[in-house]
């Protein structure tokens, strides 16, 4: 089948997938932005980035993680989820306590609006209510609160290398990998050899949605001695494998530059994060 077929053919079968009630994303929560943004599309790669202390993780987890967990667990018909989070930066404990209040705030109808300051009962004035406590080990918000423990993988690997091995073992395990035999001729010598590489990728399971959060790039950890530009650059070259040969979703946290918060770039007007003011490396946003 040449190229123009098998692209019709992928838009007539998307298009059948919506009119028999499935769907091509996982819905985007800002309705408002859905003309732009509809939602999480296998074999994308999403890159959050702002200013230091800009709400970055806060952001991405909201989106990538807890939107996405409850919208699984509510469409096990649509959608299977698995996400494996590098947290670099943030403790698997504190991601799970914003989660448990995103719960409390959603299936409350927004009544129950509690910080993880609150949650947690630092402050000796404002005690966590027994009722929030006994919510959280009701039936209901368990079933949840497990379908996230057996579906969001906190992996502790710090630099490319680990992260690469923790994916493509898993992409191995839940799907098939087929290889196509090649010639290519040694530049030197000029003898032509056959080479086995990448043909395509076929999953068990093709409503699986597959996302790898990396939070965040400044924190990648070393190896061979490369420079942090240099490990940003291999983390994003792998995150683009994942995209291209397992249709997974990578997401890259990465911090906004000191040149984005300086004062002339408030006089210039020009304070909103761009992929030209990404720190560290500015191959990310061009991948």
């Amino acid at each position: 089948m040449n190229l123009i077929d098998r692209v019709l053919l992928d838009l007539k079968k998307r298009r059948e997938i919506i009119l028999s009630g499935g769907i091509n994303c996982i819905p985007s929560p800002f309705k408002n932005f859905r003309r732009d943004f509809p939602g999480i599309e296998q074999g994308k790669y999403y890159l959050v980035s702002a200013i230091s202390k800009g709400g970055k993780s806060q952001l991405a987890n909201y989106l990538f993680v807890y939107t996405p967990v409850l919208y699984a667990y509510n469409n096990p018909d649509k959608i299977r989820l698995q996400i494996f989070y590098f947290p670099l930066e943030e403790t698997p404990e504190k991601i799970t306590m914003r989660f448990m209040c995103y719960l409390l705030y959603t299936l409350s109808g927004g009544k129950i609006r509690l910080s993880t300051l609150q949650l947690g009962s630092i402050d000796e004035d404002n005690v966590l209510d027994e009722d929030v406590l006994n919510l959280l080990n009701s039936i209901e918000y368990k079933s949840i609160l497990s379908f996230f423990e057996e579906h969001v993988h906190f992996i502790s690997e710090r630099n490319p290398t680990g992260c690469w091995k923790t994916i493509n073992k898993y992409a191995q395990e839940a799907g098939t990998v087929h290889k196509k035999k090649i010639e290519i001729e040694n530049k030197e010598t000029g003898v032509k050899q056959e080479k086995e590489v990448f043909d395509y990728y076929e999953p068990k399971d093709k409503n699986e949605y597959v996302e790898i959060i990396w939070d965040h790039a400044s924190l990648t950890d070393g190896e061979r001695g490369m420079s942090l530009k240099e490990r940003i650059d291999k983390l994003s070259e792998y995150f683009m494998i994942f995209r291209n040969h397992y249709n997974y979703i990578p997401i890259l946290i990465q911090q906004q530059g000191n040149d984005t918060i300086s004062l002339d770039a408030f006089k210039a007007n020009k304070i909103e994060p761009s992929l030209a003011g990404l720190a560290d490396s500015k191959n990310p946003g061009k991948d």
